[in-house]
């Protein structure tokens, strides 16, 4: 009950998070995101989350994308009930959406794909806002499942201690939230206050890892 709870309160802010993108000293791009207001799918209440990525910057001569995500996931668990990906970059392009079924245990997407579904399954999305709002200081790790980009994987996260972090916003104190096995996600890094503001995030962008580094916090109220 007291994840329940913690999620909850969590979830009581509107938020749009920009950040910029980073290979090393080089900047790529811009990152966007944000805690849109709930919304509900087939009867069930869901968080709305987005995420807007723009790699314009740095490598543009060879590459450039626009990436626009959205997760619709169950409000008590962020749990994914449906996802949307867009994809512009300068040699490909698409754009669909997957129903997360959990009593079926499957996903179907809006191409005609189907894929069986792990128990609990999160999409990147969610698994970004998940992490961040999880009560780490209660546990020191913590296994999840997810379905990305029509592949499952058996998620291992922990945290590996505090460090100083600097951004364009200032400098924090962060948590440092590290996956043990291979997938999408790189490290996290949470203010350890109040706020839990993931200052830092490393993902895969293509074949580069790179980092977003937190530039601005706009919040409002539901």
């Amino acid at each position: 009950m007291f994840l329940i709870a913690f999620l909850f309160g969590a979830s009581l802010m509107l938020e749009r998070l920009e950040y910029d993108i980073k290979c090393g000293p080089l900047v790529l791009g811009s990152m966007v995101l944000e805690r849109l207001p709930e919304d509900t799918i087939d009867s069930i209440v869901c968080e709305h989350l987005r995420a807007s990525v723009k790699i314009d910057g740095g490598l543009t001569m060879l590459f450039w994308a626009n990436y626009q995500m959205e997760s619709w996931c169950r409000a008590q668990d962020l749990v994914t009930v449906r996802y949307f990906k867009r994809t512009r970059e300068k040699n490909y392009q698409a754009e669909w959406y997957a129903d997360y079924d959990h009593e079926a245990r499957v996903v179907r997407y809006s191409d005609g794909e189907n894929y069986l579904l792990p128990d609990s399954a999160r999409d990147l999305l969610a698994l970004w806002f998940y992490l961040r709002d999880f009560p780490w200081e209660k546990v020191d790790s913590v296994v999840l499942n997810s379905h990305i980009d029509r592949q499952n994987q058996r998620l291992v996260f922990i945290t590996t201690g505090r460090r100083m972090v600097r951004t364009g916003l200032g400098k924090f104190e962060a948590l440092t939230i590290s996956p043990r096995t291979s997938g999408p996600l790189g490290t996290i890094f949470l203010t350890t206050d109040s706020r839990r503001l993931p200052v830092v995030i490393r993902t895969r962008i293509g074949a580069i890892t790179v980092s977003a580094f937190l530039a601005r916090v706009r919040k409002t109220r539901r």
